[in-house]
């Protein structure tokens, strides 16, 4: 076998060997960062449960200040109570998209 011979193969394993050393880093990082998603799970869930009763407590402010009178404060209180509720029941849903879509973009 020739020197050039040597030199190509050993280029060769270097770059396979590199290429499985940072796929094995990758996936060992893929899962640390599922470990720590788990463990923000109870706080996600903490929150959308009380999102719940803050915003019970809006709209009832919201119907008060319509009771009294002010109604364009009232029905923004309502609008406002409603939209943050959602967006908090949607929040985990959209950062699951977020992830899987960082996670493809870091796997091309």
């Amino acid at each position: 076998m020739t020197t050039r011979q040597k030199r190509q193969i050993s280029a060769l394993l270097a770059g396979t060997t590199a290429a499985y050393v940072l796929r094995l880093e990758h996936a060992e990082a893929a899962g640390i960062a599922d470990k720590i998603i788990g463990a923000f799970d109870p706080i996600i869930q903490l929150a959308q449960g009380v999102s719940y009763p803050v915003a019970f407590l809006m709209i009832c402010g919201g119907f008060l200040l319509i009771m009294v009178g002010q109604r364009s404060k009232g029905l923004a209180m309502l609008k406002w109570a409603a939209v943050g509720y959602v967006g908090m029941q949607f929040a985990p849903a959209i950062m699951q998209i977020l992830v899987s879509v960082g996670k493809a973009m870091v796997a091309k």
